[in-house]
This record gives C-alpha cells, sequence and structure tokens, in this order.
C-alpha cells in the first residue's frame, strides 16, 4: 500500500468534504418539507426521507472510518491495508442512493418518453446492474478485509460498478435533453422553460457522471492508494443533492412561468376584441360606431400581453417620465388563431 498521505489523509480528506456536502443534503430537504410538507405525493415525500436517512447513515460510516483509522489503530502501520466494516458499508450505501436517483430520474424520463418503456427498461438494468456490481463489493470487501486482496481477486467487479454508474448518467442526460427539445412548441414561455429544465438537467448530470469518472480513473490507474475511495465518499452525496434539489425546483419553474404569462388576457370574438380597445383608448374611437360581429363568422381568438406598473403622477410632466411610461406600458399580441368549431 502507499504512505499514510495517500490512504488515510485521503480518507480524513473525504470524509470532511463529504460532510459539507451532506450539509447541502440536508439543506435541500428543508426546503422541500418547507415549501411541499404534505402537500406532494407520499412518494415524494417517503423519497426525501430515505434519502436523507441514508446520507447521514453514510456520514456516520465515513467518520466512523476516520476514527477507526487515527485513532484505534494509531501507530499501527498494517492498518494502510485494513478494510473496517464500515468502509465496505459506504460502498452499500452510496449504491443504494444512486439507485433511488436513477429510478427518479427514470421515472421522468418514461413520463416524457410517452409511457415508453424501450427507453426506460434499459437505464433500470444498468441501475440494477451498478446496485449488485456494489453489493458484491461490499461483501467482499468485509470477508477479504485488505485492499490488496480485494484489488487482485474482485476489483473488475468494483470497476464495473462505477462504469455503469457512469453510463447510466450519460444515458439518463442524454434522454432527458432529446425529449426536452422535441417537447418544443415555438411559443416563447414554453420554450424557455424547456430551455431551462434542460440547462438544469445537463447541469447536474455532468456533475455526477464527472465525478463518478473521475473516482473511476483514479481507481484503475492508482488501485493502491485511497484517493478513489475519497472522491466515492461525495458521490452518493452528489446524487442526493441532484435528486432532491430537481425535487425543490418544481415551484421555481412554475412561478417563473407565472410571471412571463401574467397578464395574459383572451379576448373571444371581433366584438370583445374592439371593446377592449376602446376602453383602453376611449379617445381614438370617439366618432366610430361599433358593429357586432356577424354570427356567422368563425370566432377568433387573440392572446394580449398587458405589463403594466404604477407611474410617478409628480413627474408625469417631463420626456424622461413620459419616457419611461411608454416603456412601462407595452402590450403585444399574437397571431390571431381559428377556434376550433363548437
Amino acid at each position: 500500500m502507499a504512505s499514510a498521505n495517500d490512504t488515510i489523509g485521503a480518507i480524513l480528506v473525504g470524509a470532511l468534504v463529504s460532510a459539507v456536502l451532506s450539509g447541502t443534503v440536508t439543506t435541500q430537504a428543508f426546503i422541500y418539507f418547507r415549501l411541499y410538507g404534505s402537500d406532494d405525493y407520499k412518494r415524494n415525500t417517503l423519497m426525501v426521507s430515505l434519502l436523507w436517512a441514508l446520507d447521514a447513515l453514510h456520514s456516520s460510516m465515513a467518520f466512523a472510518s476516520t476514527w477507526i483509522y487515527l485513532i484505534r489503530h494509531w501507530g499501527d502501520s498494517t492498518v494502510y491495508d485494513y478494510i473496517p466494516w464500515t468502509i465496505a458499508l459506504t460502498v452499500a450505501l452510496t449504491a443504494i442512493v444512486t439507485l433511488i436517483s436513477h429510478c427518479f430520474f427514470a421515472h421522468r424520463v418514461y413520463v416524457l418518453s410517452g409511457f415508453s418503456w424501450w427507453l426506460t427498461v434499459p437505464i433500470l438494468v444498468l441501475a440494477g446492474g451498478r446496485l449488485v456490481s456494489a453489493l458484491v463489493s461490499t461483501s467482499e470487501m468485509m470477508t477479504l478485509q485488505s485492499y490488496e486482496a480485494f484489488v487482485d481477486r474482485v476489483g473488475w467487479v468494483f470497476t464495473m460498478g462505477l462504469s455503469l454508474s457512469t453510463a447510466v448518467d450519460v444515458l439518463i442526460t442524454l434522454s432527458l435533453i432529446t425529449l426536452l427539445q422535441r417537447s418544443r412548441t415555438g411559443f416563447s414561455t414554453t420554450d424557455h422553460l424547456i430551455d431551462t429544465v434542460t440547462l438544469y438537467t445537463v447541469e447536474t448530470g455532468l456533475v455526477t457522471s464527472i465525478t463518478t469518472a473521475v473516482s473511476l480513473v483514479c481507481w484503475l490507474v492508482m488501485p493502491r492508494n485511497l484517493i478513489f475511495l475519497a472522491l466515492h465518499f461525495s458521490i452518493s452525496k452528489l446524487y442526493a443533492t441532484s435528486t432532491l434539489a430537481t425535487l425543490n425546483a418544481r415551484k421555481s419553474l412554475r412561478r417563473r412561468t407565472n410571471k412571463l404569462d401574467d397578464h395574459v388576457l383572451p379576448v373571444i370574438s371581433s366584438l370583445h376584441d374592439l371593446q377592449s380597445h376602446t376602453q383602453r383608448d376611449p379617445d381614438s374611437h370617439s366618432g366610430t360606431e361599433v358593429k357586432p360581429a356577424d354570427a356567422a363568422s368563425t370566432p377568433r381568438i387573440r392572446i394580449t400581453r398587458i405589463e403594466s406598473l404604477k407611474t410617478d403622477q409628480n413627474d408625469s410632466s417631463s420626456p424622461e417620465s413620459r419616457r419611461r411610461d411608454d416603456d412601462r406600458h407595452r402590450w403585444r399580441s399574437t397571431e390571431e388563431e381559428p377556434l376550433p368549431p363548437v
């Protein structure tokens, strides 16, 4: 095995970083219960509670491992090659959290794809394979209790688990991006929302996949030290954070959509349209007789967006004030579209 800096030192740094990320998970869980509470689906509430409990248990195992290395076996040089059961358990806990996150995003792929199992089943199969690989690795670590023996005998199992995790991240990210882009409607509000969700999907997918890939590279290049394990401590935290942050972002996206759609007035029939326009500008139609719409004509709908703010009554005469008024009072209409026949 390598020196203390690359083994016990890596474990200590990894445990400290994972503690910081665990605080992020706790914050996201608190935000979820503050925003949604019991109003959300029960499966989501159960998932958030389970992720928080698993994350807390994972952090406990990481610091218990640090205690075993630094306190219980202080001065023992053979501890560099020793695998305590707490380290083995962190591998299983990371796999369970990863599976929950993968299933959550696989469900989103399933819904966006029009309930297509052809796209969802491969994701679930690969995610299940990643869990099996991690459980086998955990069992072998507890049995062998030696990094040297684990690398020589069943190191390929650990490699397969990290590879499958990276593959699932890439597959989910590409699937969501493709499905979201196919959902574009041509309306600015909807397309803007889709672009926001797409960007968020790319960011969350990159964070987890890059961290897992870097841990895999360190494991393949430097299997005789524990730098890969220090990175492995952070994987479960990032998966839990991405899942909880995605749940918490729903209300923010809805508020953004409602803000863009604020003061959208559906104006049905040409008579109602003329009346509304007359009320907005009575001087321009003072001598115009409003004729009712032809009953035989096809009804048409116009969506008018009006964005108005209160103007300063004391400074309405200055040119600067009038220019501000022109900027504050603006409206635009979308193209008229005929309503379907009743």
